[in-house]
């Protein structure tokens, strides 16, 4: 038995809202602006890496679907590790204590890229940074697909970054709420008249 699926039509138009779990949210960041953005990290990074083996140290889980699209441009060898970082106390906000995985990647002597999703107060990022660099990389390196300057306590090293955002709560291209919104190819944002 053949099963035929009934043609798509063209008139789909995106949602202009989308509800996750109590959070209405609204869109942002279209799916093509990220490729853009994505793209140009990747030129910077291929730029400033030319000729030498680069080591993604992706930070689970919201920096996947970001490290997964970086590495596809990248032209240089690279290695890929994984680390479990958290700072966030409940699905929206951080506490400021930070729990990294007890497994650490073999970095000694490698040029070490931090792949993170979203720099909100910096609190995670400045802990990550000084964990690695105990283990005496040839370089540490940053990059954050979104940044939030307003939230940053002190100074925090972002070494690429796609855009520099409000503080506004964001969900999808790997960012979740309440473990949810992961899937989405853009990115919304709240929209609390609506929550």
């Amino acid at each position: 038995m053949c099963v035929r699926s009934q043609p798509q039509t063209t008139n789909h138009r995106p949602p202009t809202m989308i509800r996750v779990h109590d959070r209405t949210f609204r869109p942002f960041i279209r799916k093509e602006e990220i490729e853009e953005m994505v793209q140009n990290i990747a030129d910077a990074v291929n730029r400033d890496f030319s000729g030498r083996e680069l080591t993604l140290v992706v930070i689970l889980r919201g920096a996947m679907v970001f490290a997964s699209d970086l590495m596809r441009r990248l032209n240089m060898p690279v290695t890929v590790e994984v680390l479990r970082a958290s700072s966030y106390r409940d699905q929206m906000s951080s506490p400021g204590t930070v729990s990294l995985d007890d497994v650490v990647p073999d970095i000694v002597g490698r040029h070490v890229l931090i792949v993170e999703d979203i720099v909100d107060s910096g609190t995670t990022m400045r802990e990550l940074i000084k964990h690695f660099s105990s283990y005496e990389p040839a370089s540490l390196n940053v990059v954050a697909l979104l940044s939030k300057p307003e939230l940053h306590q002190g100074r925090i090293q972002i070494d690429y970054v796609g855009r520099e955002i409000a503080p506004d709560f964001v969900v999808g291209y790997g960012m979740d709420y309440a473990g949810q919104g992961r899937n989405l190819d853009s990115i919304w944002i709240v929209d609390e008249s609506n929550t």
